[in-house]
C-alpha cells in the first residue's frame, strides 16, 4: 500500500445524489368490455324508456269497423291487466320486456298454456344464452333456447311472442343474431369510459405528494433509507400536529418539488359522449335528466315509446290469438293516456273538446284530472251544438220551413 493510497477516499458502493420521495405512478385504463349494462349512461336511458313503456295499459278487445266495440273479459283479459305471472305484475312484466329488448335487440316471451285445459296459465319472458332458428322438412319455424342451467328449449315460432330492435341483417332475430348487435354503441361507451378514467387518474394523481429529495453527500443504500424515512416522519408529525406540510431541512438536504398539472375534460365533450350514447336509444337530454316540457316529451312518445306500443300490440296479438279470432276483430292493444303527461290547460282544453263530442265520460275526464270517479260518471255527455253529418241538409232544411211559416203568418 502506497502512502497515495492511505489517502485516497474509497467510492461509497451505491452512491446517489437524489433520492425520489414519491414517484408518479402509471395509472392504466381498464377496458370497458362487451356488457353494456355496466355503463350507468345505458341503465338511465333504458330505464327512461322501459319506465314510461311499463305505463301502457293492455287490453284484450273486440274491433268492428275498426271501432273499439268491447273490451274481452275472462283469463287472458286478467293476465294482460293484472297479473301475467306468478311473480310479476304488469308493469313490472313490460318494464323487463322493454328493458330485453334495448338491451340485447331481441325479446322472447314465452304463452304457457295448460296441458290439460289448454287455457293460458301465464306469459313469461325467456332469458337466453344462445338462441338457434331452426327449419324442420316440412317448411316448419322454429326457435332452439338454450338457458344458462343448460336447459335446452324447441319451441313453435308462431307459439312465441318475439320483440326485435335493429331488425334488418338477420332474417329472425333483431341486430344480427339473437344477443343483438352493440359493436358501434360499444366503441363510444369505450371512449367515454376511458375518459372518465383519465379524469379519475388525473384527481387521483394531483391529490398526491411528489417531489426529489437531494441529498448533498455521498451515502450507502442504508443511509439513504434512513434519510428518507426521516424526512417522512417529520412530514407526517408536521401534518398531524400543526396541519402544516411544511418542514425545515439543513443544508445537507434539499427538496426539489415536481409539478403536476393534471389535464380534465372540458365539459362540451363529456356531454358530446352522453348524447351519442343517449341518441342509440332515442332518449334525448331533457328526458335523460328528467327535466323535460310537454312538447319535449310528446316528441319522445311519437319517436320512442309510440313504435314499441305497435310493436307489442301487434306481437302479442299474434303470439296470444288464433287466426280466425284475429279476422274477427280481436286483438291486444298497448293503450297510452298520453295526455297524462300534458300540462293543466292542454288537460282541461282536451276535456272541453272531447266531452262535447260525446267521446270521453265524466269519470274519464276526472281521471285525466287526477280525480276519484263519482257514481253515474261512466255517461257520455254530448253537445247540442253538433249534429250528425248525415242529417244536416235535413235539419237545415227544417229551419227554413219553419222560417217561410213564420213569414207567411
Amino acid at each position: 500500500m502506497t502512502i497515495l493510497d492511505i489517502f485516497k477516499r474509497k467510492k461509497k458502493i451505491g452512491s446517489t445524489v437524489q433520492l425520489q420521495l414519491f414517484k408518479d405512478y402509471n395509472l392504466p385504463l381498464t377496458p370497458f368490455g362487451d356488457n353494456i349494462s355496466k355503463s350507468d349512461v345505458v341503465k338511465i336511458a333504458v330505464d327512461r324508456i322501459a319506465t314510461q313503456c311499463a305505463k301502457l295499459k293492455p287490453r284484450y278487445i273486440k274491433k268492428l269497423n275498426d271501432k273499439t266495440v268491447t273490451e274481452k273479459s275472462g283469463e287472458l283479459s286478467f293476465i294482460l291487466k293484472h297479473k301475467p305471472n306468478e311473480i310479476m305484475t304488469t308493469y313490472q312484466f313490460i318494464y323487463k320486456v322493454v328493458t330485453m329488448l334495448l338491451m340485447e335487440d331481441n325479446a322472447f316471451v314465452y304463452p304457457m298454456f295448460d296441458k290439460f285445459t289448454h287455457k293460458l296459465k301465464g306469459i313469461y319472458p325467456l332469458k337466453p344464452i344462445i338462441v338457434e332458428s331452426v327449419v324442420d322438412e316440412l317448411g316448419g319455424y322454429f326457435l332452439n333456447f338454450t338457458f344458462e342451467d343448460a336447459k335446452v328449449m324447441m319451441i313453435p315460432y308462431e307459439n312465441i311472442i318475439h320483440l326485435r330492435k335493429f331488425y334488418h341483417q338477420d332474417t329472425f332475430f333483431g341486430g344480427n343474431n339473437s344477443k343483438g348487435d352493440h359493436e358501434a354503441l360499444l366503441k363510444t361507451i369505450q371512449i367515454n369510459e376511458n375518459v372518465l378514467q383519465g379524469v379519475d387518474n388525473a384527481i387521483r394523481s394531483s391529490m398526491q405528494i411528489k417531489g426529489l429529495l437531494k441529498m448533498n453527500a455521498m451515502l450507502n443504500e442504508k443511509d439513504k433509507s434512513k434519510q428518507l424515512d426521516s424526512f417522512n416522519e417529520m412530514l407526517t408529525n408536521s401534518v398531524k400536529s400543526k396541519g402544516s406540510s411544511i418542514i425545515p431541512v439543513d443544508l445537507k438536504v434539499d427538496y426539489v418539488p415536481l409539478n403536476v398539472d393534471p389535464k380534465l375534460i372540458d365539459k362540451d365533450t363529456l356531454e358530446f359522449l352522453h348524447s351519442k350514447i343517449i341518441d342509440y336509444f332515442g332518449v334525448s337530454v331533457p328526458i335523460f335528466s328528467s327535466k323535460y316540457t310537454e312538447d319535449e316529451f310528446n316528441s319522445f312518445y311519437e319517436q320512442t315509446i309510440e313504435p314499441l306500443a305497435i310493436q307489442m300490440s301487434e306481437a302479442f296479438s299474434l303470439g296470444l290469438l288464433t287466426d280466425n279470432e284475429i279476422k274477427n276483430g280481436e286483438e291486444i292493444i298497448f293503450f297510452s293516456e298520453r295526455l297524462q303527461y300534458a300540462s293543466w290547460n292542454t288537460k282541461v282544453t282536451a276535456i272541453e273538446k272531447l266531452m262535447g263530442l260525446g267521446i270521453m265520460s265524466l269519470n274519464e275526464s276526472r281521471a285525466l284530472l287526477g280525480l276519484e270517479p263519482v257514481e253515474n260518471g261512466d255517461k257520455r255527455l254530448q253537445s247540442l251544438n253538433y249534429v250528425d253529418a248525415s242529417k244536416a241538409n235535413e235539419y237545415q232544411v227544417g229551419k227554413e220551413s219553419e222560417k217561410n211559416n213564420e213569414d207567411s203568418s
